[in-house]
């Protein structure tokens, strides 16, 4: 590669993430869940007779969690190559007590990494989500 074109800047096709999707059993439980537990609104939903979608958004957020639930039967399993789904939450122990009282569990923490606060957690239907209470900027 030639010096200029390492110097050239990326074009404007760049991609931005913009939804992510988990697969559920049961599409209007699980937003219930994100609801209850996070504050996440469903701005939209889809059903069909293959599936059914809710999207979930964070008020004034741009990042939307979609929840698929397949209606033909098929089984849902769930692999190991992925990390969890990471959300930054303002008050990580008021969340950590709606978790459980809304069928979720708290796998670990909350512990301190740094000036955050992490604690992991399961959905009732078995995501792994990690949530982080960011420091004040000046514990950083």
């Amino acid at each position: 590669m030639a010096e200029a074109d390492a110097a050239a800047p990326v074009e404007a096709a760049a991609g931005r993430l913009a939804f992510f999707k988990l697969i559920v059993p049961d599409a209007d439980e699980a937003a219930r869940f994100y609801a209850d537990v996070l504050g996440l609104d469903c701005a939209d939903r889809i059903d069909t007779p293959r599936f059914r979608e809710r999207m979930m958004v964070s008020p004034g957020g741009s990042f939307t969690l979609v929840l698929i639930q397949w209606t033909d039967g098929r089984a849902i399993t769930q692999g190991t190559a992925h990390g969890p789904v990471g959300f930054t939450v303002d008050d990580l122990d008021a969340v950590a007590a709606r978790i459980e009282a809304a069928g979720g569990r708290i796998a670990s923490g909350p512990f301190s990494l740094g000036a955050a606060r992490i604690l992991f957690m399961t959905t009732p239907h078995g995501h792994k989500i990690e949530l982080i209470e960011r420091g004040a900027a000046g514990d950083r």
